[in-house]
């Protein structure tokens, strides 16, 4: 027995004999001193061993919980509910400090799970973040990175190689570099993208963290940005310079009237007249055929959707080209028709898409050749075509060919606007189906394609 339990033995001991000692002094005379010794020396004796045996049996039940709790710690096995049990079955005395650690461990067992809430969402974040992140040590070594920083620089960054070996594109390293503290540094880079080597844009934002030391690098995808940005340009080039003919061309008919043609000749003046009109038609088609675009573009463009046979839209849209295909010298004939399959569609808008499609197969056809279309049910959908003879497209072109503006070869600059297409592919799109341009090269032909959803059931007629 050992520590503040023996000291506790031993303090009882010498109280009890002293105490025996006093009362002797006091209270017996001389002559009884020779029996009264002995009897005091058992008796204290006596009193230390049952103050020993006392004060172990206390100590033991008291330090017995300690002790398993002790041993539970080293084992790894205490947790919320052993601390309460041995609260329970532990005398009052240590009860009170067994319950005090249950609190603590408590609140710092919520404390560690809150955190690691906190860094699986952050880490869960991190990875699908959009745009790259890296972070880069004193020595410009990477310490973390993530998936889009892999996929943007189109190169696997492992942690603790240094930036200029993993990236090896210099213009990234120097901006790294040059970041002041406590402030970003943006720049514009153009480096491979992904995987595909094909060029983009990335936006580069560096800056140092606050303690100075390690470099936060952040990288952005502006690819798409930086051609939607050339796209609108494009486009703004593309309408003024359609725009530019016809006012030009109206505006040197009008100074031709003026300079006195209209009282001259008016012969030559009914001419420019005319010549006047269909160059109004043609700037009222383009201004059309822009705000057709812009609201399929916009997702505004109105559909009056309902079930509608296919072979009545493709018939009544050849019916009405027919004369103007024969004017030019060619044949237009439907050659092949699923009849009775209902498609769903607004027919007012597809019969446009069918219209524009075998307009340009007459604009491309020489006289003498054939224009063919028809329908077939296919996989849950129905399928429109239109063929023709005529100049064909070049493989390189077939990828663009519903672009707005789009001309694929440019002798031909005054066939139309270059809008047609590009219409088409926005209709079909506003009824969920797909469109596609083929043709075995030039002076091949062309076909063009496009499948709608339809309906199973039996027309009714």
């Amino acid at each position: 027995m050992t520590g503040p339990f023996a000291w506790l033995t031993v303090c009882l001991v010498a109280g009890t004999v002293v105490t025996m000692l006093l009362i002797g002094l006091a209270f017996l005379p001389v002559s009884d001193w020779e029996v009264f010794v002995p009897a005091a020396a058992l008796a204290g004796g006596a009193a230390v061993l049952l103050a020993a045996t006392a004060v172990e049996i206390m100590g033991r039940r008291l330090a017995q919980p300690l002790r398993r709790m002790v041993r539970s710690i080293d084992a790894g096995e205490v947790g919320q509910a052993t601390l309460g049990e041995f609260a329970q079955q532990a005398p009052v005395e240590v009860a009170p400090l067994l319950y005090a650690l249950q609190r603590a461990q408590s609140g710092q067992r919520g404390a560690l799970e809150q955190l690691e809430r906190d860094r699986g969402q952050i880490a869960a974040l991190f990875e699908h973040l959009a745009d790259g992140v890296l972070v880069l040590d004193p020595d410009e070594r990477i310490v973390l990175s993530n998936p889009a920083a892999a996929r943007l620089l189109g190169r696997t960054l492992a942690s603790g190689h240094a930036l200029s070996e993993a990236v090896r594109d210099a213009e990234l390293v120097e901006l790294v570099r040059a970041a002041p503290s406590g402030e970003s540094a943006v720049h514009l880079i153009d480096m491979p993208n992904g995987q595909s080597g094909r060029r983009g844009w990335l936006q580069v934002i560096a800056t140092r963290l606050p303690d100075a030391a390690r470099r936060l690098v952040v990288l952005q995808d502006v690819t798409e940005l930086r051609r939607t940005e050339a796209a609108r340009r494009e486009f703004v080039a593309n309408v003024s310079h359609e725009l530019r003919t016809p006012v030009a061309a109206l505006k040197a008919l009008v100074e031709t009237l003026e300079g006195g043609a209209l009282e001259d000749d008016p012969e030559v003046a009914r001419d420019f007249l005319q010549r006047m009109h269909i160059e109004v038609d043609g700037l009222a088609n383009l201004v059309n055929e822009l705000l057709d675009l812009a609201r399929a573009e916009a997702g505004r463009l109105e559909l009056d959707i309902e079930p509608c046979l296919s072979d009545d839209l493709l018939r009544s849209s050849v019916e009405r080209m027919r004369p103007y295909a024969e004017q030019m010298g060619l044949d237009v004939e439907v050659v092949q028709n699923d009849a009775g399959v209902v498609v769903r569609a607004d027919a007012r808008r597809i019969g446009q898409v069918l219209a524009n499609l075998l307009a340009n197969a007459v604009k491309f056809t020489p006289p003498g050749g054939r224009i063919e279309a028809g329908t077939r049910a296919v996989d849950g959908s129905v399928e429109f075509w239109v063929t023709d003879s005529g100049v064909g497209i070049h493989a390189d072109q077939l990828a663009r060919v519903f672009e707005r503006f789009y001309k694929t070869d440019p002798s031909r600059t005054s066939a139309g606007t270059g809008l047609g297409l590009a219409i088409c592919k926005h209709l079909v799109l506003a009824h969920r189906g797909t469109i596609r341009a083929e043709s075995a090269g030039e002076g091949q032909g062309a076909i063009f394609s496009f499948r709608l959803p339809r309906e199973m059931e039996p027309a009714r007629v």
